[in-house]
């Protein structure tokens, strides 16, 4: 078979055509297998009982010309017409594989930082250019149109997606939307370190999820998992033996969270840096309990600050009425870290994060900052945005509006802060009950300042310092 792709192959150089020759390949069903070469491609559908195999040597490069793609309805979403490389809807024992690349080709989807236009006496505000992007951090821009996903798995089942890499993604790279057992494995997703929204692995309103022993970079979510409107609940999900690198999340769920999301492992994964190795965000009514995270190491030293070690946020985003979502059940054990960031755990008022236990957990701080200053000059809506007398304060943890908190042997090792740098408290905590802090090797940032500071809490303190 693949000797007669690679036949075909050669004798087009147009990338619908060369997308046709697989097309019909892919029709025929069974296993087939890309040879070596670069092919560029438009659109390619996939279909049930069919493998995928991308031979070592192969790229799969996404064609520059948005105008040669297939139009019309892909996905699940009726109000837009997106672009995606690789397409399935409703299929059943799918397997993407190989030693191959698909390359997103991202650079032709994207405009200039800018950093650079200011670099050549450009004003990006004057120019109308969103203002968020008129930092002085290098983050690339999306142009009206791109791809995204990259790969769209809509309501598939038995997909297993492995061993094979993915280059530079517009945008989202993987989306698996209302998806049920599904193995994602040994994969590579090499993203670039500032473009914009190229999250990895998005698992929406997913059920059986293992994703192992991957590899993921990129500039926005590593691995996310949410549930929108428009899809279902998200449960039964575990993430394990992966390497992490990302100016924004690396483990993550919502900030979607219209449905439930429930029965969540995370564990055994390094964050080499990652700024937020921990998100757990609800912008939306909806529910998180039962999750797991356990034996993460790394660091969050990353060009766009604020660092967040862990982020744990509920608040009612956007929305004109405050119906708050609830998070519950929340066990985060065995971290070791260099930060220079806080561990967050808030809820705007009106709600409550109930029963979490953090533990076994060894932060080294190179310097301290001032956060009040910091949040302040910072436009993120992943700031604890509507938790205003907790979102600047300077401590390790920080607890606001929380039910049910268990630290346990949290330790930071502030010897190499130079004097006069900001100080931090040990814990911060506000409407805080049912607390328990039993951390003796916890101390405040620099001697003589207060460990702890709590207001309207119940917190017990077993040992500290």
């Amino acid at each position: 078979m693949s000797v007669t792709l690679l036949q075909q192959l050669k004798e087009t150089s147009d990338p619908r055509g060369t997308a046709a020759v697989i097309q019909r390949a892919l029709d025929a069903g069974g296993i087939i297998e890309v040879p070596p070469g670069t092919w560029t491609i438009t659109t390619l559908h996939l279909r049930s009982n069919t493998t995928l195999r991308l031979a070592r040597g192969c790229v799969l490069r996404a064609h520059p010309n948005l105008d040669d793609y297939p139009k019309g309805e892909m996905g699940h979403n009726k109000d837009r017409q997106p672009f995606h490389l690789l397409w399935a809807k409703e299929c059943e024992n799918l397997t993407i594989e190989g030693d191959g690349t698909i390359d997103g080709n991202g650079m032709a989807f994207w405009d200039e930082p800018c950093v650079e236009l200011r670099k050549r006496g450009l004003d990006p505000i004057a120019m109308g250019i969103n203002p968020c992007y008129d930092v002085d951090v290098p983050f690339w821009r999306p142009k009206k149109q791109r791809i995204s996903p990259l790969i769209e798995l809509d309501r598939c089942r038995n997909l297993v997606l492995r061993d094979f890499t993915i280059h530079e993604s517009p945008g989202w790279t993987v989306h698996f939307y209302n998806c049920d057992q599904v193995r994602v494995d040994g994969i590579t997703i090499d993203n670039h370190d500032f473009g914009p929204n190229n999250d990895g692995l998005d698992i929406n309103g997913c059920r059986d999820v293992v994703v192992s022993n991957c590899r993921i970079r990129g500039c926005d979510d590593n691995i996310i998992i949410k549930a929108t409107k428009d899809a279902r609940s998200s449960e039964r999900i575990t993430v394990t033996n992966c390497i992490l690198q990302s100016q924004c999340a690396g483990l993550g769920l919502g900030a979607e969270t219209t449905h439930a999301i429930r029965n969540i492992a995370f564990t055994n994964c390094v964050c080499e840096p990652v700024q937020r190795p921990i998100q757990i965000e609800m912008w939306e009514p909806g529910l998180i309990e039962n999750v797991v995270i356990s034996n993460l190491s790394g660091t969050t030293l990353c060009a766009d600050m604020p660092e967040r070690l862990i982020y744990l946020d509920i608040q009612q985003h956007r929305r004109a009425e405050p119906i708050l979502g609830q998070m519950r059940n929340i066990v985060i054990s065995n971290l070791a870290f260099t930060t220079r960031g806080r561990l967050m755990v808030t809820a705007q008022d009106g709600a409550q994060i109930e029963d979490v236990t953090i533990r076994d957990i060894q932060l080294t701080y190179p310097e301290t900052l001032d956060w009040p200053t910091i949040i302040a000059a910072h436009r993120s809506n992943q700031n604890s945005n509507f938790s205003p007398l907790s979102r600047g304060v300077n401590s390790v943890l920080v607890a606001d509006n929380v039910n049910g908190l268990h630290v346990a042997n949290l330790s930071a090792n502030f010897s190499a802060v130079k004097p006069g740098m900001p100080k931090m408290h040990a814990v911060w905590c506000r409407n805080v009950r049912r607390g328990f802090v039993d951390c003796p090797r916890l101390t405040a940032s620099a001697p003589g300042h207060p460990a702890i500071q709590q207001t309207n809490s119940d917190l017990q303190v077993r040992s500290i310092g």
